[in-house]
């Protein structure tokens, strides 16, 4: 029965064997782009922006294979051009982001052409912190739930996202955005900074003033990125994993960002 039972097993391995055969020569669908990252910081030279190009399916990705360093960037402030200059990885200009004003990219490699603008945004301002507490009373102690906001008075130009810092680290509220379109109708914007808890009221509002609040402003284009990040396996980040349904504003040849972007971090009374 034993080696009825052996036959059977070398019988079967024999024709799944038979049955496997190697397929070479497979393609699939592709269309090379430039793949450009940048962000203009109001205040800041403009720089470190990132040119890569798209790697077929098939191929591994390395940063080696994808990096373009002999691409022709050029920036027009409506003032001036600058044909930017390539070092180690990224394209650096010699011009000074703006707030209020309008760049525009154009980038040329090979036979390709891809072009993106974007404006910088103007510094919002705000004064006062708020936290709204919602009390939660269970058998064993109260636990107080705080959400931390302000009011600052928004640009359509502009959609806003928050953070809190501490000890010069900006822990981002990546979950939500802010648009002109929410305002009241005494044209306030409520934003929030967090959302933190604790058994203590008080000492969360003494808690709150060891931090600074963080308000970042992004050129309103950054708003479908936003809501399509995720799509295609893109991660939380602003340059994470290329996904084929986000929304980016890198046109032509290529997709990508080139978002402008102001920060502003300050220290606020605790209302």
């Amino acid at each position: 029965m034993k080696k009825i039972y052996f036959f059977l097993i070398l019988l079967m391995g024999l024709g799944l064997s038979s049955c496997e055969e190697e397929v070479t020569g497979i393609t699939l669908p592709y269309r090379e782009q430039l793949v450009i990252r940048g962000v203009l910081e109001a205040g800041e030279k403009i720089g470190n922006i990132r040119v890569e190009r798209t790697i077929p399916p098939l191929e591994n990705y390395t940063v080696e294979k994808a990096l373009v360093k002999d691409a022709v960037l050029i920036i027009d402030d409506g003032e001036q051009l600058d044909t930017l200059t390539y070092k180690n990885g990224y394209y650096n200009s010699k011009l000074t982001a703006q707030s209020g004003k309008l760049y525009k990219l154009y980038a040329y490699w090979k036979h390709h052409k891809a072009y993106g603008e974007t404006i910088v945004p103007e510094q919002v301002g705000f004064d006062e912190v708020f936290v709204e507490f919602q009390k939660e009373v269970t058998i064993f102690e109260d636990y107080y739930r705080a959400t931390v906001y302000t009011y600052i008075t928004p640009n359509e130009k502009y959609v806003y996202t928050t953070g809190i810092s501490f000890n010069n680290i900006i822990y981002g509220n990546y979950d939500e955005i802010f648009t002109y379109s929410r305002r009241t109708p005494d044209n306030r914007l409520k934003i929030i900074f967090t959302y933190i808890g604790g058994n203590d009221s008080l000492g969360i509002k003494k808690e709150l003033n060891n931090y600074k609040f963080v308000i970042l402003s992004y050129d309103k284009q950054y708003y479908d990125y936003f809501i399509t990040r995720n799509n295609g396996n893109s991660d939380d980040d602003i340059f994470g994993n290329v996904g084929s349904n986000v929304r980016w504003n890198i046109k032509g040849d290529g997709i990508g960002m080139f978002i402008g972007r102001n920060i502003v971090v300050k220290k606020a009374k605790i209302n």
